[in-house]
């Protein structure tokens, strides 16, 4: 079954075919802060259009606003030229418009089908008129098979990964016959692989005349799949550029309004970290199959970069320090058996993590700003009594705010509303809130754009300066390069390498996280079957 059959089977939608969806002048205003400007951007059938920008440039907004989550404050929405009014994402699925989330949001105990239906559930009709599992179970693989995603759709949505509970958001769209779809972020947990496969079905769709819209930070990403570029900027359309018109550098410089250059290497420190004592030391740690007999120490002042394909053991080594996978082997902080230790007790004495999926795990999306920041350290804020004093808790937010240099109205402000990067800042605020001697941070600039990337570098390479000793887990090597002292490369769960100075190089990083004993530099063109290496690359299984 092709996608158009598909089509033609969708239990709800009715939309106009191959329809152009334009916003005219919209405007959209949160308190007092206005987040878009009077933008005027159009979306054309069979084409691809990207949102690039700052977090915080409007880009999301603009998208709920397309897809009835948000309602304009001034401007209107235009559907195959005509003004309409989407009061909510039912009704703009109705005329068409299916926005694919950032973060997947689907509900863990329900399966595939019984997600991908929500809503739209079909029924036997009739007297009793009940819900149809058959046919829904079988709409949603007809759904999977022609995407070709190779999924049980009776699994339930907690036992996928992120990247498949992405493409399953993605299946959802076409399971409702919507000709608009837009995809906000959805590469950010994805693979490489996962990526050419998500752009596989994004080729097709637009091959059969649906309307695309597209937000990414990865610059090669947005050259290689887009018709389009529109910038933002503080909630301004300050350019559209047409393929073959784009030029890197100057969508770089119009999404952050200055040049951006980004350094090579952190400035060296001014003792050299030999001869200073380990905060952290780790000695025979295993958690098989993930990984085995892992040994390293971190100095105050150092970053450690953690290098290796997905599935290398980089995040379980994090989880297993941290308390909340079990190992064996020592672990130490500040020269104390933490092995064995409570989470609650690990970040008492000075060791916190920071995972890689902040939605789930790292911000809690309905609470503000300010019970973000006070939740990892909750005894500072509370009153002798017993209770929380608000007070002190703003103050503490207020503080926080200006030095990660989040951009928010208030301290009140839900955390949900918050751009992609600067949650990511509230989550380093609320941990460095507990004054830790080691964090962890895995993925730290996942979904972040270039502008922000750079002010969380920084903010990394002073709390370093500050005395923290920080393990960097990126599948960036660009960001290895950038930020670490040392980095060990990963390989199927065990440690193969150790580069440090001058060797941090992304030929001598990516040879050793291949499983490649020889790190010396490779004066041979690289293999076609070899996988990218270079500096603007992710590592990926």
């Amino acid at each position: 079954m092709s996608v158009a059959q598909l089509r033609s089977s969708a239990p709800t939608a009715d939309p106009v075919a191959d329809q152009v969806v334009a916003g005219r002048g919209l405007i959209k205003r949160f308190s007092s802060v206005t987040v878009l400007h009077g933008v005027d951007i159009t979306f054309h059938p069979g084409r691809i259009h990207t949102l690039m920008g700052e977090n915080g440039a409007g880009k999301s907004t603009l998208f709920k606003v397309l897809s009835g989550i948000h309602q304009p404050d001034g401007g209107a929405i235009e559907l195959g030229g005509a003004p309409t009014v989407l009061r909510s994402p039912r009704a703009a699925q109705a005329h068409g418009i299916y926005l694919v989330p950032q973060e997947p949001a689907l509900l863990g105990e329900l399966s595939v089908y019984e997600n991908m239906s929500l809503g739209h559930l079909p029924t036997t009709g009739g007297l009793l008129n009940r819900v149809d599992w058959g046919r829904a179970r079988s709409e949603a693989q007809a759904v999977l098979d022609t995407l070709g995603l190779n999924l049980d759709p009776a699994l339930k949505a907690k036992d996928l990964s992120i990247a498949q509970q992405q493409l399953v958001e993605c299946a959802k769209a076409l399971l409702r016959g919507c000709r608009t779809i837009l995809f906000d972020e959805p590469t950010s947990p994805l693979t490489v692989r996962e990526v050419d496969f998500l752009f596989g079905v994004m080729d097709g769709l637009r091959g059969e005349g649906y309307t695309l819209g597209f937000i990414s930070h990865r610059m090669d990403e947005v050259l290689q799949i887009s018709d389009e570029i529109s910038v933002l900027r503080d909630g301004r359309l300050v350019e559209t550029l047409e393929r073959p018109g784009f030029d890197r550098k100057r969508l770089v410089d119009q999404m952050v309004g200055r040049d951006v250059t980004v350094s090579r290497r952190r400035a060296a420190q001014a003792a050299p970290l030999s001869v200073v004592a380990p905060v952290l030391e780790v000695r025979g740690l295993c958690s098989e199959p993930a990984f085995r007999n892992v040994s390293f120490q971190v100095r105050p002042g150092e970053v450690l970069g953690l290098a290796g394909l997905v599935g290398a053991g980089r995040t379980e080594i994090a989880e297993a320090i941290f308390g909340v996978r079990a190992k064996s082997g020592a672990v130490t902080l500040k020269g104390q058996d933490i092995a064995h230790s409570s989470v609650q007790d690990i970040i008492r004495q000075g060791l916190v993590y920071v995972p890689e999926d902040r939605a789930r795990h790292g911000a809690i999306l309905p609470m503000s700003l300010a019970q973000n920041i006070s939740s990892g350290s909750l005894d500072a804020v509370r009153h002798r009594l017993g209770f929380l004093d608000l007070a002190a808790e703003r103050r503490v937010a207020v503080r926080l705010i200006e030095r990660f240099g989040v951009r928010s109205y208030s301290p009140e402000q839900p955390i949900r509303t918050l751009s992609g990067g600067n949650q990511q800042k509230v989550v380093l605020a609320k941990w460095m809130n507990t004054n830790p001697s080691v964090a962890i941070l895995d993925e730290p600039t996942r979904g972040v754009d270039v502008g922000a990337k750079e002010e969380i570098y920084e903010l990394i390479e002073g709390l370093a300066r500050d005395g923290l000793a920080v393990v960097v887990i990126s599948s960036d090597l660009e960001e290895l390069i950038r930020l670490s002292d040392r980095v060990l490369a990963l390989y199927e769960g065990d440690v193969v390498a150790e580069l440090s100075g001058d060797d941090i190089t992304a030929d001598k990083v990516g040879r050793a996280f291949l499983g490649s004993h020889d790190h010396a530099p490779d004066t041979h063109a690289p293999d076609a079957n070899t996988p990218d290496t270079q500096p603007h690359g992710r590592i990926s299984a």
